[in-house]
Formats: C-alpha cells, structure tokens, sequence
C-alpha cells in the first residue's frame, strides 16, 4: 500500500484514490477509519498534484501572456519537482529503515508517511488557485481565447499581495514567484527602455501598445493603464512612455543629416545602453517602486542630456512658448485686431456678394454660406503680411516661426498622426467646458491650430495644441465683442444732431426734425446704456484675463522653463559621453518641461475660467446676443439716417414708420437678452467668487502630483469683482451689471 501511496503522489492514478471522493474502505474493508481518513487526505493531495502538473504544461504551451508561461514554468520544473524530491526522500527513509519513518520491527506507520506532507497541502491548493487564475480549468482541452486567462500585470499583483500572507510556505512561494515574473516583465521592459522595440512575443500584455500612423514607416504608442502592475505609478509609466517614443523618433531621424551628426556627436548608442541597462540591472527583485522609479529617472534624465536635448535646444522650446503667448494667447495685441478686422472685412464682402446673388441664384447663395478653407488661407496670409509691413526692421523670427506653424482650419487636427513623445502623467487635469466659442469670428467653426513637426512633438502633444486653439477662440471672441461694441461710438451721427442735409430751416420741418431726434434719443437711452454695461464688462474680463491671468502664468512659467536644472539632476553617464571641452548649462529635460507644461496649461484653462460650463455657456450667450444687438442696433440707425435724407429731400420714402417700429422692437428684445445676460455672467463670477475658496481657489496638481514646476498663484476672480463694483450701473432701480 505505502508504494500505491507514493505512486498516486507521483502523479500515477491508483485504485486506493477513487475520482468520486468515496472513502476507501468501500473497496478495502480491512483500512480502519482513521486510516481511510489518512488516505483521503494524502488522495487530495495527489490528485491536486496531478491536475496541477497537467494543467501547468498546458499553461507553459498554450498561454497567451509570456509572464504566465514563465510563471507556469517555474513551477512545474521548481515547485513540482522539489514537491517530487521530497516523495523521493520519504521513498528512501523508507528503504533505509530511516528512524524518523520506521519503527519497530520495520512497520512504517501510515500517519508518519502522511505527515511527512503535511506542510504540501496548503502550498499545492495555493499552487492550484495561481494556475487556474492564470487560466480557468474548465478551459485547458480548448484552444486559449482573447479573453481567457489573465493578464501578466494582474498575475503580478496577486502573487504580491499573497507574499503578504501569514503563512510561510505561502509567503516563500508567493515572493520566488514574484520574482519569475517580475523578471519576464523586466525583460519586456528593458526591450522598450533600450532599443523602443514592443516585445515580439505576447505584445499584447504588454502596456505599451502600437498602431500603425499616417505617415510612411511610423508608428503612434500610447499606454494601457489596465496592463500595468501595480507598483509601476503614473507617473513612472508616462516616464517610460516618454523613454521608447523618443528613442522611436531618434531612429525615425536617423536617415536626416541633422539628426545623424547630433546622434553621431553627442552620444554613442552602444554607450547609452550599456549605461542604461546598468540601471535596470541594479534592480532588486521583487520590484521596489522607489527603486523602479530612480532608475527609469536616471535613463530618462540620461537619454535627455546626451541625445534629446540636442534635438529640442532651449532655443527652440522659447520660440514656441513666444509664439504661443503673442499668437495663440494674444499676446500680441495687433494681431488679434488684423484677424478680427479680416474676418469683418471678408463677412462684409460676403454679405454684399450674398445679396445679389440671392436675386439671381438662392441655391448657389446658400451653398455659399460656409467658409472655405482657401478663403481661410487668404485670410491668415493677409493678416501675416500685415504685420510684416509694421516690422520694417525684418527682425522678428517669432513672427516667421508662427506663419510657418499656424494656420486657420476648419477642421480640428488634434489626432495627428506624428507619433508624439511628450505624453500626459496627471490624473487630474480638469476637462474644458464643452461650450464653442469658435464660430463667432467666421460663419463657420474656424480653428487657429499649431502645426507640430519634430522635434517640438518632444514638448507639446496635439490635445495640447488643441487646448491652445480652444483657448485661443475664446480670447478672440471677447476681444472681438470688446471691438465691434466700441465701433458704436465711432457711429457719430448716431449720438449726435447735425444740421438738416438740404439746408431748409423752415420751423414746422425743424420743429419736426427736433421731436422726431428727441423721441429716438429717448428710445435709444437704454440701448446705449446696455452697450456700455457691456463693454464695461467685456473689457474688465479681457483686462483681466490677458493683463493679469496671462501675463503672470506666462512669465512665471518661462523663468522656470529658462532656470538651469540643479546639480542633483546631473546624470554622471553624460560626464562620462560628452566632450571634456564641452561646457554647457544643465537645461532639465523634455519630459519634465513637457509635464511642466502641462501643469501650466492646465492651470491656465482653470484661471479662465473655461472649466466652469455654467460661465462659459452664459458666456456664450451674452456674446452671440451682442452680435445680435450691435446687428439691430446698426440696422436701426442705417433706417433712421435713410428716412431721414429721403424725407429732408421731399422725395417719396419707400420706408416708413412702421418699419422703424418694428426694427425698435426687435433691438429692444436683444437689448434685453443682453441685460439678462450680463447679469447671469456677474452672478455665476460671484458665484464662483464663493465656491472658489480654499483649495479650490487655484488649481494646484504640481504639489499633488509630486512634479517640479508649481503654477502662478495670483488674484482670483475677486480682483475681477472688485473692479466691475466700481462700474455699476443701475436702470429703472435694478443692476445692470
């Protein structure tokens, strides 16, 4: 029996083991009780043993995840085989006469052969769990399917929190088989951080994933969060991100001149691996994420000292941060007022243009109505000439730079298809409001997007860019509002009495003329008095926002950009790479001026308050009825001035009175949904005046999130408050602003 024992633990089915877990003293009555209950138990034992060892091989063959075969065979040629020494050892004390298992007169108690395996149970059930985790068993005769079995990163955190368990056999075997698959994982890893290259096996357990760009030869990466182990952090993983991607675009420019002399002379690729594979293998298994971290930091920091920063020189990065500020953040005041002018100047043509060919064709008139992307062009091309003209010294290359990368589209381009390196980190960068301020300038949905090209795709990603163009239509579209409201008061004759045209004085016709001025002066008295509210409002919020919001952020974010990084930032592989002549100053990294970055413009959108729906959708609103009362309002006045000559001169007016009533009371009714809306805008800016206290009061994830760069922290929308106090108006006993 004790060979049918040692045989079934083998691995070798025996009929002292039934398969439908009746006890054996049905087939052998002379087994006592406490000798069957032995036998059953040392029968679980074998039989978890051998569906164990079968269902391993299967996981070794067929297993889509290469942690998971690692892990499979680990314990089948480890665990399994030490669990198949020790059959072999009781084997031996047995044929011995071993003391510890003979006992008098060569009888081998049955219950000291089963204790020899006692501390197997609960390591072969745990073994047994760990294998139909990684594949359920009822699946193991079928082919593997996509969503069968688990993930290698999954497979990882558990065998990490059972290596927390109070047993020790458990805890033992739980931390050695960490340590197997944290070493495959590392392999997959260490492929990516030194060559950029996914692994050619079992890629899809990955997290770093691949797909194919609309450029020739290229490729676009981006991570999986649900692939990634546990003690990997956000953070490390942007960082690793950042590490393949950027070594992906030094290959992709290798067959450029520029990039092949920068390769060729401030780095030596062979070196740089060396170097960072030292740091990958100094790694502790299991994984410390401390110790993850400082390694993929020192590569990081290698990779962008000796290579990138050759690639992306701090020149570089100032000109797109300038032309970002003055273009795209209105900076440059002249050219906001030359896009605005354009745009009215060609919606004006276009109107003149409409009416007649309303008369001749209303098909082709209203196909007409959308903006083209050539007349786009035309546009931005006549507003650049413009401002070249005011520079006559020829010295601004900003303003190059930006009729080289930006352009009007309708047609928002922020998935590109350049596989970008600069990837976001944060979990907490605030979403913009989904509220389009874009279709105000032109009559269609116009974008002023910046074209990345490499290497800026090492500091600015396309969503970047994307915010940038949201941000750049609201600033537009406030200081188009502020533009359009002060042409009123450009209107002279509209605020003024001027003598009559025909030069009669007779005193019934100015008796007339002065009642009939008189009567529209009153009627006019609260449309002036809305349109200065207004443009109180409307040049306070610009004054704040470009004046003080952008400014400070944009100032305060260059001096961090410009500031040398410190000395603990050195890595000692580029003392060992450069030249001993070279003496050059320690600029940080693309990936921290990249996450810098993003900290910045995330915190910018916060101050302008394009994260709030609430402000932004009154905001809107207020803007479009604007455009609707200075609309009426000339209209009006256009009417007015032509009764008026056509009266002065005797002629029979096809206008008449009535034409102007209605006229008034259609801009009365914009007038008062201008009024409605200026004081929900001032509302929701107390509003958030109160709601915006405390930690709430800036938007401050570059301390949550353990990053370099800190935002400016000025003035809330208090400051902003404080000065429309000064402007109130009120109006028949309530506030207009």
């Amino acid at each position: 029996m004790l060979h049918e024992v040692l045989l079934a633990l083998s691995g070798h089915p025996s009929p002292l083991f039934r398969s439908d877990d009746k006890p054996p003293t049905d087939d052998f009555p002379l087994l006592s009780p406490s000798e069957a209950a032995l036998l059953q138990s040392i029968g679980k034992l074998a039989e978890v043993h051998r569906q164990l060892r079968g269902h391993v091989q299967w996981i070794t063959r067929k297993h889509r995840s290469i942690i998971c075969r690692a892990v499979a065979t680990s314990v089948q040629q480890k665990h399994l085989a030490r669990f198949q020494h020790k059959i072999l050892e009781v084997e031996r004390k047995i044929l011995t006469r071993d003391a510890s298992v003979v006992g008098a007169y060569d009888i081998v108690p049955l219950a000291g052969v089963v204790g020899e395996f006692d501390d197997w149970h609960r390591r072969m059930s745990w073994f047994w769990e760990v294998a139909c985790l990684m594949q359920p068993h009822g699946e193991s005769n079928a082919e593997p399917q996509p969503q069968a079995g688990c993930t290698g990163a999954f497979l990882i955190d558990e065998l990490r929190a059972a290596s927390n368990t109070g047993f020790p056999e458990i805890e033992e075997a739980a931390t050695d088989l960490s340590k197997v698959a944290e070493t495959a994982w590392l392999r997959q890893l260490s492929s990516w951080l030194l060559f950029s290259r996914l692994p050619v096996q079992s890629a899809h357990d990955f997290f770093i994933k691949s797909e194919p760009a609309l450029e020739e030869n290229a490729a676009m990466f981006h991570k999986d969060a649900r692939l990634l182990p546990g003690f990997v952090t956000p953070f490390v993983a942007s960082s690793i991100l950042f590490i393949g991607k950027s070594l992906y675009q030094v290959k992709q420019l290798s067959n450029t001149a520029r990039s092949t002399k920068l390769v060729l002379q401030h780095s030596n690729n062979s070196e740089l691996a060396q170097t960072h594979l030292q740091h990958l293998s100094s790694l502790s298994l299991p994984i410390v994420p401390a110790q993850l971290s400082r390694a993929v930091s020192a590569i990081r920091l290698s990779l962008s000292q000796n290579v990138l920063q050759h690639l992306l020189p701090m020149e570089e990065t100032t000109r797109l941060l300038s032309c970002l500020r003055q273009f795209m953040l209105l900076g440059k005041g002249e050219f906001a007022l030359a896009l605005i002018s354009e745009a009215e100047a060609r919606l004006q043509a276009r109107q003149q243009n409409m009416g007649r060919l309303l008369q001749k064709d209303p098909l082709r008139a209203m196909q007409g109505l959308s903006i083209k992307e050539v007349e786009l062009h035309q546009a931005l091309a006549q507003v650049w000439k413009g401002l070249a003209r005011e520079d006559e010294d020829g010295e601004d290359d900003i303003l190059g730079f930006a009729g080289t990368h930006l352009k009007l589209s309708t047609r928002s381009s922020s998935n590109s298809s350049r596989p970008s390196t600069s990837d976001s980190g944060l979990s907490a960068v605030p979403q913009l409001a989904p509220v389009a301020f874009n279709d105000l300038l032109f009559p269609s949905a116009t974008f002023l997007e910046l074209v990345i090209q490499s290497p800026l795709d090492l500091f600015i990603t396309p969503r970047e860019a994307n915010i940038y163009a949201s941000v750049n239509a609201y600033l537009l579209a406030i200081r188009r509002a502020q533009v359009r409201l002060s042409d009123l008061w450009r209107r002279t004759a509209a605020r003024r009495d001027f003598p009559s045209p025909t030069g009669s004085s007779g005193r019934g016709t100015s008796q007339e003329t002065r009642l009939r001025t008189k009567r529209r002066s009153q009627a006019t008295r609260k449309i002036w008095a809305t349109c200065s509210a207004a443009i109180f409002l409307i040049s306070e919020i610009s004054a704040y926002f470009e004046g003080e919001i952008i400014k400070e952020s944009c100032d305060h974010f260059e001096d961090w950009v410009k500031t040398p990084a410190s000395a603990a930032e050195e890595d000692e592989s580029r003392v060992s790479l450069r030249s001993e002549t070279e003496e050059e100053v320690a600029q940080r990294d693309p990936e921290t001026l990249a996450a810098g970055h993003r900290i910045f413009l995330a915190a910018l959108t916060y101050a302008l308050l394009l994260t709030d729906i609430s402000y932004t959708r009154g905001l809107r609103s207020l803007l479009g009825n604007l455009d609707s009362l200075i609309a009426y309002f000339n209209r009006l006045l256009d009417l007015q001035q032509k009764l008026d000559l056509e009266y002065e001169a005797g002629d029979a007016s096809t206008l008449t009175e009535e034409d102007e009533q209605k006229s008034s009371l259609e801009l009365d009714r914009a007038r008062k949904k201008v009024d409605s809306d200026l004081k929900a805008v001032v509302n929701r800016l107390r509003q958030l005046d109160h709601e915006r206290i405390g930690s709430g009061r800036y938007l401050d994830i570059g301390a949550a999130e353990g990053r370099a760069y800190e935002p400016w922290k000025g003035g809330g929308v208090d400051s902003l408050l404080m000065k429309l106090e000064f402007g109130r108006m009120a109006d028949e006993g309530y506030d207009i602003v």
